[in-house]
Parts: C-alpha cells; sequence; structure tokens
C-alpha cells in the first residue's frame, strides 16, 4: 500500500496521521486529526490520489457538527454527500492548482471501471442529484434541462455546509416537484451501449451555451481535453473563463469554508459528539428519504470491491515527545533518597555497611592498574589507527637541504605528514533496574565502575542511567507522566535513574557507587553471620520489571541531547540487560463519550503494528521484524539509529544466571537470533566458545549494532595479579609468559570495559 501520509499532511497543512484500516470507505477522524483509507487491492497512484485529495478536502473544510445537523434535520445523507463533495472539492481544486488533473484523471478511471455502475445506462433516466453528482465527478455528456442547470449551479456556489445542508433541503422540494426531474428506473431495458474503449477525454468543440463549464465558479469538467486543462490552468479559475483577478476572489471566498468548524484543530479539544466525518457513504437510513442518490450508494459497494480483506489489520501508533526533566531522577534526589534511608538503617557496629565500603575500596583499589593498563592500550590503538590513516603531502616550500641534488632529483619540495584528527567520543549507557538482574548486581557494578574510572581518565563525556518502572509508582505519579497526552502517542511507563555522568563531582561518584554497592550487596551470596545481615533497599528505587522499550523511546530525545550539550562527534549507546523487554501495551485516544470529549488509553491491539516517529518522519512496520515479544524492541531499536545516524547502539546482554555465571543452552537459545543458527550443535558450540573466551559477539543480534553476550558477571575476578612462585627461579620465557597471562586476565575479566575499548579506540 502507497505511503501518502506525506501528500496528505502537505495538503492538509497539519500534523495530521494517514493510516490503512479494514474498513469500508475513507474516513476522516477529526478529534485524533487521522485520516483513514482503505486498505485497497489493485488501485492506480491517479485513484490513490485521487481519494487522498477528497479526504484532505474533508478535513479542511468539513466541520465535525455537520453530520448532527444532518440527522436532527432528517435530510437524505446521499443528497448531503453529493453537495458536500462539490464543495471541498472544488476549493481543493481551487487552493491547490495541481489536484484539477488528477481529479479528472482519478474520476475517469473509475468511471471506465463502473465504479457508479452507469456503464449501459441512459445517464438521461437519472434523477437530478445522481447527475449532477455524474457532473462533477467528471461524467462526459450529462444533460440537464434549464430549469435543471440553475440547481447545478448552485451546487456549485455553496461556500459553507450550512449552505450545503440549505440547498439539500431546496433541492429534494424541486425534485418531489418536478417529476421529469425524478429520473426513470435505470435498471430498464432502456439502455445505451457504451464505447468500451479508452473513456474520451473530449474536446474544446461543440460546446452547449448553457453547459456546466462555461459557469462563473465551475471546475473543469471531463469534457474539456487534457491539453486544453493544462495550459488553461495558469489562466483560469479551475477551468472558468474568471480573469486572475476574479480567480483569486473566488480563492478568498473559498477560503471561509471552514470557517465554522470549532475547535477540534487545536489538540482536538472539540466540543462535539461524533469525531468521524465519512465520504463516498450512504450513512444509512436514505432508505427512508423518497430521493437519493444512487450513484452515490452504487459507490459503496464498488468500494467494496476494492478492498483487499485478505491484508489482515493494520494497527497505528506514534513515537511521543518525552519530557526529559519529568523522567529523568537527577543525581541528586537519588543521592538523599540513598542517604536519608541508609543512615536511618545504620547501627553503632555495623558489620554490613564497614564490609560493603570494605569491598567496594579494594575492588577500586585492585582496578587502578588494570584501568591505567587499559587506558594505555587504548591510546596505543588511537596512535596506530592515527598512524594509519595518516597522509604525507608537499609543502610547496623548497627543502633547502635537497637543494644541492637538483641535476638528478626532481623531488626538492619539503613534505609534511598529516595525523586525522580522532573523533571525540560520548557514552550513554542504560542500565537494567529489574528483579532478574538481582544476583548479578554485584558483578554488574564492578564492570561498570571500571567503564567509569576508564571514561574519567580518558576524559570521555558519559551518563549512565538505570531504567524502572518503580520509582513514578513509588512516588504516586501515573503512568504516561513523562509525556504529553497526545492521541496515537504510545503511553510509557518508565523512570530513568541518573546514577552517573562525567559532571559529577568526585566525592558525590563515590557516594553514589557506595550506595549502589550496598543495594547490589543484597542478593549476592555471603556469609551474613560474619559480612552482617543486609539493609532493605529504599521502596523506590527498589528493582522492577524490565521497560527497556520505553527506555529507547526515552533515548530518542535523550542521546541527542546529550551530543549537542557535550559536543560529541561519535556516539555509543550501550543497554546493559539479561531479559527480554515488557510489551509496551497502550497508546493515548480522544472519544466522544454521551456527548464529552475524553482523554483515555486504548490498547494497541494486535495484527501488523506501524510505529510512526513524527519527528523525523520515519516510520517502521512489525513484517520487516516478524511477530513476537522481541519485535517491538527491534521496531524502537530501527527508529532510535534513525533518529541519530553513525550512531553505535550496543546489547550488553548478561546471560548467565547462575551462582557460577556459567552460560547455557537455553540462555543462548534464548538471546541469539534463530535464522543464525540451525541445529542444537551449533548452539552447543556457541555455549561453549562464550563460556571459554567470556563473551559471544552477535553481529545485529535482537536488533542492536551489535550483541555480546556474557556469562554472569559476578563470576569475573577482578584481581589479576602475577603468578609467580616464591623461592622458584625463571627464566625470561617463563616470565614473558606469567606476564602475559595477567595482562590478557586484566581485560578479560573486565568484558564491559575491554569491548568498549575496542568500539571507541
Amino acid at each position: 500500500m502507497k505511503d501518502l501520509s506525506l501528500l496528505a499532511k502537505l495538503l492538509a497543512e497539519e500534523d495530521i496521521h494517514v493510516v490503512h484500516k479494514q474498513q469500508s470507505t475513507a474516513t476522516f477522524d477529526v478529534l485524533n486529526r487521522e485520516l483513514a483509507l482503505p486498505i485497497w487491492k489493485d488501485m492506480s497512484k491517479n485513484i490513490q490520489d485521487l481519494f487522498t485529495l477528497h479526504e484532505v478536502g474533508h478535513a479542511l473544510w468539513t466541520p465535525l457538527e455537520m453530520m448532527d445537523k444532518i440527522k436532527e434535520q432528517k435530510i437524505s445523507h446521499s443528497v448531503c454527500n453529493v453537495l458536500e463533495d462539490v464543495r471541498i472539492e472544488k476549493a481543493v481544486q481551487l487552493k491547490y492548482r495541481g489536484a484539477v488533473k488528477i481529479f479528472n484523471k482519478g474520476y475517469q478511471e473509475l468511471i471506465h471501471s463502473n465504479f457508479f455502475e452507469t456503464i449501459g445506462k441512459d445517464i438521461k433516466n437519472y434523477n437530478l442529484i445522481d447527475r449532477i453528482n455524474l457532473h462533477y465527478k467528471h461524467h462526459t455528456d450529462v444533460p440537464f434541462s434549464d430549469e435543471e442547470m440553475v440547481w447545478v449551479k448552485k451546487a456549485n456556489e455553496t461556500v459553507t455546509s450550512d449552505d450545503v445542508i440549505k440547498l439539500a433541503k431546496e433541492l429534494i422540494v424541486f425534485i418531489e416537484e418536478n417529476k421529469e426531474s425524478q429520473g426513470k428506473d435505470t435498471d430498464t431495458d432502456d439502455l445505451v451501449m457504451p464505447d468500451m474503449g479508452q473513456p474520451s477525454m473530449g474536446n474544446d468543440s461543440g460546446q452547449d451555451e448553457n453547459s456546466v463549464e462555461n459557469q462563473e465558479y465551475e471546475m473543469p469538467s471531463s469534457s474539456k481535453s487534457e491539453e486544453s486543462d493544462e495550459n488553461s490552468n495558469e489562466e483560469k479559475s479551475g477551468g472558468s473563463e474568471s480573469s486572475d483577478e476574479e480567480s483569486e476572489e473566488t480563492d478568498k471566498e473559498t477560503s471561509t469554508a471552514g470557517s465554522e468548524k470549532s475547535d477540534e484543530d487545536s489538540d482536538g479539544e472539540s466540543e462535539t459528539k461524533d469525531v468521524t466525518v465519512e465520504s463516498m457513504s450512504a450513512g444509512g437510513g436514505d432508505g427512508d428519504f423518497n430521493i437519493t442518490a444512487t450513484t452515490d450508494n452504487a459507490s459503496i459497494k464498488s468500494t467494496a470491491n476494492m478492498l483487499d480483506k485478505d491484508a489482515g489489520t493494520y494497527q497505528y501508533s506514534n513515537i511521543p515527545s518525552v519530557n526529559l526533566k519529568k523522567v529523568i531522577v537527577p543525581t541528586k534526589e537519588i543521592l538523599d533518597i540513598f542517604k536519608n534511608h541508609y543512615l536511618d538503617e545504620k547501627k553503632s557496629d555495623d558489620k554490613y555497611w564497614n564490609k560493603t565500603l570494605d569491598e567496594l575500596n579494594k575492588t577500586k583499589s585492585d582496578s587502578k592498574k588494570a584501568v591505567s593498563y587499559m587506558v594505555k592500550e587504548f591510546e596505543m590503538k588511537k596512535s596506530a589507527d592515527a598512524y594509519a590513516r595518516s597522509m604525507t603531502s608537499k609543502t610547496g616550500t623548497l627543502d633547502m637541504g635537497k637543494l644541492h641534488t637538483y641535476k638528478y632529483n626532481d623531488d626538492l619540495f619539503a613534505k609534511v605528514t598529516t595525523l586525522p584528527g580522532a573523533k571525540n567520543h560520548g557514552l550513554v549507557l542504560f542500565l537494567d533496574w529489574s528483579g532478574s538482574m538481582a544476583h548479578n548486581l554485584v558483578g554488574t557494578m564492578n564492570q561498570l565502575f571500571n567503564i567509569i574510572w576508564f571514561c574519567n581518565r580518558t576524559q570521555i563525556p558519559f551518563e549512565v542511567y538505570g531504567f524502572s518502572n518503580v520509582f513514578n509508582r513509588r512516588i504516586g505519579e501515573k503512568s504516561g507522566y513523562a509525556q504529553k497526552f497526545k492521541s496515537g502517542d504510545l503511553v510509557l511507563n518508565v523512570s530513568l535513574l541518573k546514577f552517573f555522568s562525567n559532571k559529577m563531582k568526585t566525592q558525590e561518584q563515590n557516594d553514589m557507587m557506595f550506595y549502589l554497592y550496598m543495594l547490589a550487596s543484597r542478593w549476592s551470596y555471603r556469609d551474613w553471620r560474619t559480612d552482617g545481615y543486609p539493609y532493605q533497599e529504599p521502596a523506590s528505587l527498589a528493582l522492577g520489571s524490565t521497560p527497556l522499550n520505553d527506555a529507547i523511546i526515552c533515548a530518542m530525545d535523550l542521546v541527542p541531547e546529550f551530543k549537542k550539550s557535550a559536543g560529541v562527534q561519535k556516539m555509543h549507546t550501550v543497554f546493559l540487560t539479561d531479559g527480554a523487554s515488557n510489551s509496551i501495551h497502550n497508546k493515548f485516544v480522544i472519544y466522544d463519550r454521551n456527548g464529552s470529549i475524553c482523554n483515555d488509553q486504548q490498547s494497541i491491539g494486535h495484527g501488523t503494528q506501524i510505529f510512526t516517529d513524527v519527528k523525523s518522519g520515519n516510520k517502521i512496520s512489525s513484517k520487516e521484524f516478524g511477530f513476537g515479544r522481541e519485535s517491538q524492541t527491534k521496531m524502537l531499536l530501527s527508529l532510535l539509529k534513525k533518529r541519530v545516524p553513525d550512531m553505535n547502539v550496543v546489547n550488553f546482554f548478561v546471560a548467565g544466571s547462575s551462582r557460577k555465571g556459567s552460560v547455557s543452552y537455553n540462555d543462548i537459545r534464548d538471546v541469539i537470533d534463530y535464522n543464525m543458527v540451525q541445529s542444537y550443535n551449533e548452539i552447543t558450540n556457541l555455549v561453549k566458545k562464550c563460556n571459554k573466551d567470556n563473551v559471544l559477539i552477535v553481529p545485529k543480534g535482537q536488533g542492536f549494532d551489535v550483541c555480546y553476550i556474557l556469562p554472569g558477571l559476578g563470576k569475573f575476578d577482578m584481581n589479576t595479579e602475577l603468578e609467580l612462585e616464591d623461592g622458584v627461579t625463571y627464566n625470561k620465557g617463563q616470565l614473558k609468559r606469567a606476564f602475559s597471562k595477567m595482562s590478557n586476565g586484566k581485560t578479560a575479566n573486565r568484558p564491559l570495559l575491554n569491548n568498549f575499548i575496542k568500539m571507541v579506540a
């Protein structure tokens, strides 16, 4: 199905949403500003453009309350629909001159395909409202009497929806009082066999002096030649013979066609009842009227035959704009929560407090040499890369040291070697703050602290956030508080706990590390008798489930802002997780409840999910990523990478959940893309490789640029020492191997830092 969103938005001059649904006709939801097009099959570009233009006309000029007025005054819906179509299509063609050709070609195709069920029937046998409909739908040679021509012209002169309703009532009375305008049974044998070739576009000769083509406000009819239609666009007002000045006056007049609309254009703040405007629809109830437009009803039948009923269901949702000031919990607030909570818990002889502090200080001391070693490795890799990309060029200045060789040396100019400047890097890390991370939290903190100390040494800007769906619930905030209500937007339920940043003071950083270590150690395997009984964590900072998808959406606003404020050229966004994300189930909607306009949430439903990033204009479908729990994550990651081009989006996945931290068959099978492996043996070999190398690198895994599958982070021994026995004499080769083993251990036991360096070096 062709995506007409951009076309519709440009024409409607507002941020409407264009969707495709399993419905019989195109509709416009005025409250939610949503243009819904049916899912068509075998439809040409001309007809798709025609229907889109038509519905944009309703979006611009058909007020919501018009449907209520038609029902209240008990007017034939099909008669009003025909006259309203004339009004809004005229306005569209006057406002957008290029639409004239689209309407002409589109309706000619529909007529030739018997869309209005006119093939084989004599047009003169139709009643007046049907003939008016066919004439303004560009049917050729529609006959009118002199008396009827007055009503044809009146149909073309309506400016407001009230004009349409008034004219509909008057026209129905006229038809009922004039038998010759009521038409005959078009299903009789009085048929005219049509030319079944290509529809004629007509010519400019032989025009009747009373034809509507010559009336002042008339849009071009299909009896005009296509060539003439194009040549006259710059001179005529939609095909009339009026001057440019008259055309401008007409434009101003028709621009008031939507003036009676209520404030539904402003964020859906309408006080009206019905929320949908339909076109090409009988609307129901026309059977109770003596005068109906059978061609309007016929178009409904034809529309039903054009629907692709096997296309399934499409569900549309939009990426919300996040209020980062509300979704981010500031570092100072977190420190205050920790401080007040743990100081209240602290006792005079506190084993748990002292033991945790000793462990953190030992980890920091033991990591100094390892971090220094890895900083050196990082600088060496950067220098080697810069040298490999160096360029030597002539300066244009003579090298005086070579001047004496001029007789046999052609190259006497001085040269310069240019080392291209390395891009400055930035890191934003999102930490899974879920209950399943509990037994890996100590190891996770050890790895995380190494990255922070490394970034401090290399002056890489960074920020670390824990994503949680507990914090806002504990402080009494409602779901979706971090975003402005907008119909169609996905509803988020996440808080970003800002644990660390490069702008923190050293003391703040040390305090945060200690408090996080206190929280993490609560679930670590220890002897409670000697190490002290652990404290309960603060309620608002407790572990919850995994709102990874919500965090990815927040990253779409957060990461670009960080990149800009930090002056970063190359971004690295890392998600540290140990399981699949919660699904986002709801979106915001506006609906009518007994005459009151209400804001609420609605399930995004089942079927093909389509997410639209309104800010960037990108759209993604679940058909590209399959179905299942992980599909939503992959869709959102794709939109994140499009929002921030040239960014590394990486996943460090902690797969080992056992006490030993080893990775099992099920761990790998659940994480890795099934398309990458075909057999039990292949997965088994990957398990062995992961446990041996302490990492399994999966390119494009789970929708990330690269996924690093890690054993449990508690299994790594951060204290890597030189293994030499006392009293033993070692030769040079043995010492070399011992130092090499120690160096390898420094990096292997720090998989997060080691692989991060590979990304940024």
